[in-house]
């Protein structure tokens, strides 16, 4: 692969992390609000999360995000790869990066949430180890076209969208 690291978040990367995280939003069918992405700004920032960009080649291609969830700080709630540089491996490079990070810093388990209908993210995480199910989050009233899938002998529906738009947003 060609020159690829995680770099922590600094103040300098503010303004392409701003443009990215909007993008990020887009691709879950959701328009951020400039309250939306200060918010996500100080949530990378906190003492109580792990915030990396993804370098490519010195460009910056990506971000990876990890909070703290329960007590513990290992849950990967944002990965997001530009587009020009999508298809070159970076997401997995990241998550293979942040897990030994996280592990590394006595963090046993590492976790990331998925919506079911996105099968090639499933199937990553699924190759790099992400092989256990811990919760399972069920929901309704869900809006969108919906497709069935069928998972422990059961049938549950599944937007086709990758994330479910919000109805109300608070400015």
């Amino acid at each position: 692969m060609a020159k690829t690291y995680l770099k922590e978040i600094e103040l300098d990367d503010l303004n392409i992390l701003s443009v990215m995280i909007k993008d990020f939003w887009k691709t879950q069918i959701y328009e951020a609000s400039k309250a939306d992405i200060l918010d996500d700004i100080r949530k990378f920032l906190s003492k109580k999360s792990c915030s990396y960009l993804i370098v490519y080649e010195d460009n910056i291609a990506g971000f990876i995000y990890v909070n703290e969830k329960y007590g513990y700080l290992n849950n990967i709630e944002y990965l997001y790869v530009r587009d020009e540089f999508r298809g070159k491996g970076l997401g997995k490079f990241a998550l293979t990066k942040i897990k030994e990070i996280l592990l590394s810093r006595g963090e046993h388990r590492v976790q990331i949430e998925v919506n079911p209908a996105a099968t090639s993210n499933i199937k990553l995480y699924h190759d790099l180890g992400f092989d256990n199910i811990d919760t399972i989050t069920l929901s309704t009233n869900i809006i969108g076209e919906k497709e069935d899938i069928e998972m422990f002998g059961m049938t549950f529906k599944v937007n086709k969208a990758k994330l479910f738009k919000k109805k109300y947003r608070e400015e």
